[in-house]
């Protein structure tokens, strides 16, 4: 039987191997803590060492809580650092229903919650609340004859995995409507893209 303890937040450590880059994710987890309480226990070692939950832990500080809920794990080593890197990654193997999280969104949106709280930036909450506007393919038929740039720019764009899908599908059905070598179909994303952000070649 697991048993949940308050313990001050002084005497968690932070686990100094931890693969895990989690500075970017304090603030959203913050307005989470702040809006819906201390819900999930921070999981130590013995030695009071972190093995899941150091965004809590640095929320939990940057809040100036006293006290968190904890759970003592009895784990060798081995399995500490093991089911710490397993904890954060199968958090990611699950995907969205992404109609029924709009739903639920827009549900949350006509109630009293603040939907910062959620964890979606801005852009995030945008493009699943927004209508989606049609794509103009003869517009960008007409950039695509145009002489292409002498330089390519590499941009690394973090979306929901649903608004990323709706993308590519748009991208390769335009690739199979218009005969597009797979080999192509790089050139044709950073076209599509640059149209979608209005940049102009």
């Amino acid at each position: 039987m697991l048993r949940v303890q308050e313990v001050p937040v002084s005497e968690l450590k932070p686990w100094e191997g931890n693969p895990r880059v989690n500075d970017h994710a304090v603030e959203a987890v913050t307005r989470s803590i702040r809006a819906f309480g201390f819900n999930v226990p921070i999981l130590c070692d013995e030695e009071r060492t972190i093995v899941a939950g150091h965004t809590r832990w640095k929320a939990a500080v940057a809040l100036g809580l006293a006290t968190v809920p904890v759970i003592t794990l009895r784990l060798t080593e081995s399995q500490r650092k093991a089911f710490s890197v397993a904890d954060n990654k199968t958090a990611e193997i699950a995907d969205w229903d992404c109609q029924r999280l709009i739903d639920t969104i827009e549900q949350l949106q006509n109630l009293d919650i603040d939907l910062a709280a959620l964890g979606y930036s801005d852009s995030e909450l945008r493009a699943l609340l927004e209508p989606e506007q049609e794509f103009d393919w003869e517009a960008f038929d007409a950039e695509r004859s145009a002489p292409s740039l002498s330089e390519h720019v590499m941009l690394l764009v973090k979306v929901p995995r649903c608004t990323k899908e709706q993308v590519q599908a748009a991208i390769d059905a335009y690739a199979r409507t218009h005969q597009i070598a797979d080999k192509d179909t790089g050139i044709e994303t950073g076209g599509v893209l640059m149209s979608l952000l209005g940049i102009r070649r």
